[in-house]
């Protein structure tokens, strides 16, 4: 399970510089990469500029708090595994950071027993993020599970019609989905009209961009050309 791991990328914040180079060593172990962050700032911009598989951050940094920052990470995502660390086990925390859909809670200093099986979580979220992430094109990837669609940090939350939509296209995503198929898989039992469709097609691309889906006269539309 953590040969999964071997090309993923870690975000690794912590500001006590020597515990961070020795806890860097031994995640370069399960990662290709390692990329330290000594202040939530630096760590914001590294979520911009870089793609980051996992996160593991301090709760208590200088003058900060890494709950605030990982806060700001589950506003936009809530699917990229974090593992929070601390010098103390605080049960109260642990009680209110369950809507932040953390992944583990490690103890410094850090067990490498505990440090392994964290990572095989880490690995096994992955592993099945990967199953239900459905690239569509330039970018654009399907989560089936959350029924959301991403492109780079951004994330669309999706109702119940757009996320069928998007189902359809992954599978079609080199065919033409005709008014036949956006009836059966999309609308199902609802009442579907011309004026319906081309309402529903124009949202999308407000929200996607015009050349997001393309519309083929007379026989339907194509997610690519």
């Amino acid at each position: 399970m953590l040969s999964y791991l071997k090309d993923k990328t870690i975000l690794f914040v912590e500001d006590n510089v020597e515990f961070a180079a020795n806890t860097t060593t031994l995640l370069k172990i399960f990662v290709e990469q390692v990329i330290h962050a000594s202040t939530l700032a630096e760590a914001h911009d590294v979520l911009v500029h870089e793609s980051i598989d996992i996160i593991i951050t301090d709760i208590k940094l200088k003058n900060e708090n890494g709950i605030d920052f990982i806060r700001d990470v589950r506003s936009a995502d809530n699917s990229t595994p974090i593992i929070i660390i601390s010098g103390h086990k605080d049960e109260a925390f642990l009680f209110r950071s369950i809507p932040l859909n953390l992944t583990a809670y490690l103890l410094k200093p850090i067990k490498y027993e505990d440090l392994i099986d964290a990572m095989e979580r880490c690995s096994e979220k992955l592993k099945v993020q990967n199953e239900t992430q459905k690239e569509l094109k330039e970018g654009w990837v399907y989560e089936s599970e959350t029924k959301t669609l991403l492109k780079e940090n951004q994330h669309y939350s999706l109702n119940k019609k757009e996320a069928l939509f998007m189902e359809l296209l992954s599978i079609n995503r080199d065919r033409l989905i005709t008014k036949e198929m956006l009836q059966s898989s999309v609308w199902i039992e609802d009442e579907m009209s011309d004026s319906a469709i081309t309402n529903f097609i124009m949202r999308i691309r407000r929200r996607f961009g015009k050349d997001f889906i393309y519309t083929i006269p007379d026989l339907g539309y194509r997610f690519k050309l």
